[in-house]
């Protein structure tokens, strides 16, 4: 690289003084802000004044500042070649010259607490500090707390901030920091009682008064001991915001989340429908707001009618058609989100929730066909996913593709990776049930038997491997046993009342099975599944109540051809 002649680098580190806005390493700032008089006009020099007034220095002092001047112009060319390192070390040389420079060691020290070098920062505030004739102002303060934060020096840093109060012109970020390291450090009554100062600081702060109260929570939500008097005062703080008036969008965003965390729902609701009632860039977002707000509280309709309000606002915006669709969901009206599902997917295919709940809602609607068709889109628009693979066993299952059905919950089961909360017991039992469609017994038995070891009142796992038992002649008194278990947490299960009526069969206690079956029946009413009938005319056969046996025989054979049925009802007198 070319060296720079030494008259050009000595005006471009001027320039760069007057230029970038940073301060001559030679001057400091008085209690006031104002410039001393010791000041140079190294400002002026940059800009090009002809005439400049040169104090009257000793020789001492201008080696200091020619030694300041002289590294703070080395880090710059440091930092115009992109050595962070270098240009901290140059700097640092300048403090060391010139340690009244309150501004640049203020630069320097934030710089190393960016690079989480806090001992660092620590060491050059120090030295400003113990520097004579230092006018230090409260952001020194703030900036050496939070470098004893980071340092792990909690009570230097409180009274750092302590320290900081004393200047107006900080104070509200004095006040703000150490409330909050006192409620991270556990120290919640020492945080009660800097709070209660910290509150009577301008009522009429808004963005201020929302901090207090957002503290204030902090300290009722990890503390106990101060629960109720904190809660109140948060309340107090955000009733002040209130009282104000303000029309910030942000402003009542934010009191409304607070309101809301504190559980004060119309409060919230109060300040969002002020910012939808003044549109503008807030009005969706608050509509967003209230929407999620109503559904948690089950206000569906109301739900409604923010979310309609943010689709004409936001046709582009897929989130309202696919909460549209999860309300439909939700009040059982598959076919309706299915529709909304679709209408996100339209604008936005790779939007992954609207692409699992309309496979669940088709699902839902008897539709496995169909739910499989989007299984293959979500397969060749979404990265590989436990849920879709999941649903795509579901579907395949409903089908009797049971081979297939397998293999997507292995798939499935993979993607999980182990995680306990996705391959819970009712993944188990599903895979179990396939297992055992696709002919897999041993495997669908072991799998059955551990999940009923993790969650012995899991019904669907007691119905079902007591049915199979049953079915098979196996284990009969254990089979029966279970299936009473899994009928009384749901009396009204039509499956679970053929199982036992079906092992009781099987028992030989054919009296006793004719009550659960007739009840599947009727709860089955118009959705009758031929393998409950062709139960019920077995144990009628058994019972010599042939007509009745021929009856339910006749029934099953109507839902569908079977020669073992029809064998039945040709041999019965």
């Amino acid at each position: 690289m070319r060296r720079l002649a030494l008259p050009v680098l000595s005006c471009l580190i001027l320039c760069l003084f007057a230029g970038a806005g940073c301060q001559s390493p030679s001057s400091r700032v008085d209690g006031t802000g104002a410039d001393s008089s010791r000041h140079s006009t190294l400002g002026s020099l940059g800009s090009g004044a002809s005439e400049v007034a040169i104090p009257r220095l000793s020789d001492s002092e201008l080696d200091q500042r020619s030694r300041a001047h002289a590294a703070f112009g080395a880090g710059i060319i440091r930092q115009m070649q992109e050595d962070t390192d270098g240009m901290l070390d140059y700097w640092n040389r300048a403090v060391d010259a010139d340690p009244q420079n309150v501004e640049l060691a203020m630069e320097v020290a934030r710089r190393r607490l960016f690079r989480r070098e806090p001992e660092e920062a620590i060491a050059v505030l120090e030295r400003v500090i113990r520097a004579p004739g230092g006018a230090l102002d409260g952001a020194v303060w703030s900036v050496l707390g939070l470098a004893y934060v980071q340092s792990g020096h909690t009570n230097e840093a409180i009274a750092a901030y302590r320290r900081g109060l004393g200047d107006e012109s900080t104070r509200l970020g004095a006040y703000a920091s150490l409330g909050r390291l006192l409620v991270d450090t556990g120290q919640a009554k020492e945080a009660m009682t800097v709070m209660a100062d910290a509150e009577k600081q301008e009522p009429g702060n808004v963005v201020y008064q929302l901090d207090v109260a957002e503290l204030y929570a902090q300290l009722a939500e990890r503390h106990p001991e101060v629960r109720n008097d904190a809660r109140l005062r948060a309340i107090a703080a955000l009733e002040r915001v209130e009282g104000v008036g303000s029309t910030d969008p942000g402003v009542l965003l934010r009191l409304a989340d607070r309101n809301s965390a504190l559980g004060r729902g119309e409060a919230a609701e109060r300040a969002l429908q002020k910012v939808r009632e003044q549109g503008g860039g807030g009005g969706g977002m608050a509509a967003a707001r209230l929407a999620e707000m109503y559904m948690r509280a089950g206000r569906l309709d109301d739900a409604v009618e923010q979310l309609e309000a943010l689709r004409r606002d936001a046709p582009s915006n897929p989130m309202p058609p696919y909460f549209l669709g999860v309300i439909s969901f939700e009040r059982r009206d598959f076919e309706r989100a299915a529709e909304w599902f679709e209408r996100a997917l339209l604008l936005d295919p790779v939007h992954e929730p609207s692409n699992i709940d309309l496979i669940s809602a088709l699902l839902s609607l008897g539709k496995p066909e169909a739910a499989l068709e989007w299984v293959k889109r979500g397969r060749a628009r979404l990265k590989p996913m436990f849920r879709l693979e999941y649903l795509a066993g579901l579907a395949h299952g409903r089908l009797k593709q049971h081979a297939e059905a397998v293999a997507a919950l292995r798939q499935a089961e993979t993607l999980a990776a182990g995680d306990a909360a996705m391959l819970d017991h009712r993944f188990r039992f599903q895979l179990g049930v396939e297992l055992e469609m696709a002919g897999e017994t041993v495997e669908s038995e072991s799998l059955m038997l551990e999940v009923l070891r993790s969650e012995p009142d899991f019904a669907p796992a007691l119905n079902h491997l007591g049915y199979t038992w049953a079915d098979k002649g196996r284990n009969l008194e254990e089979s029966l046993g279970m299936i009473r278990r899994a009928v009384a947490a749901e009396p009204d299960n039509a499956a679970y009342l053929d199982s036992l009526g079906w092992v009781l069969f099987r028992l030989g206690r054919f009296e006793e099975a004719v009550p659960p079956l007739e009840k599947a029946v009727e709860l089955l009413g118009e959705e009758l599944d031929p393998t409950v009938l062709d139960h019920l005319g077995d144990v009628m056969a058994a019972l010599k109540r042939w007509p009745e046996a021929k009856r339910a025989w006749e029934s099953a054979l109507k839902l569908g051809p079977s020669e073992v049925i029809r064998g039945k009802l040709e041999a019965a007198p």
